[in-house]
């Protein structure tokens, strides 16, 4: 299914939105102290400081893809984890009612109803399932499974 174009105003504000989003995303990561990294050949936070630049950059030339891209990939961890502090940090500093875990879920359901995986993207997405999936301790303990 393909997305319709967006006039110049619903790009710009699609640009603003996430322009907003990837700030917030990196100020959340800021907070989060335990998130620093530091060593002779990196530095999270030079990082970061970093990719605000790129992200100002990229939304002045109208990137839209790209920061949507970024802000998938910087998002990746929340997902992983299962973060909930972050989708209602995200709503309390942005004022946008995003819901990444929503749209993760909806874009799983898609891959599960075509039955094929097709890009990188959607092999990360089922990638993360399977992981948290694999954690999970079955609820009926009394079954025992046996793969054959």
């Amino acid at each position: 299914m393909l997305e319709r174009k967006l006039n110049k105003e619903e790009k710009q504000a699609e640009l603003e939105k996430y322009r907003s989003l990837l700030l917030a995303t990196i100020d959340y990561s800021f907070e989060n102290k335990e998130s620093h990294i530091k060593s002779a050949d990196y530095d999270s936070i030079e990082y970061f400081n970093s990719l605000k630049i790129l992200i100002d950059e990229n939304f002045s030339k109208g990137r839209l893809i790209r920061l949507k891209q970024w802000f998938r990939d910087l998002t990746e961890m929340q997902l992983e984890t299962r973060d909930y502090k972050f989708n209602k940090y995200l709503k309390d500093k942005t004022k946008y009612d995003i819901d990444i875990f929503k749209s993760y879920n909806k874009r799983i359901n898609k891959l599960i109803e075509k039955g094929k995986i097709t890009s990188d993207n959607q092999f990360y997405d089922i990638s993360i399932m399977v992981d948290q999936l694999s954690q999970i301790e079955p609820i009926d303990k009394e079954k025992n499974w046996k793969v054959e």
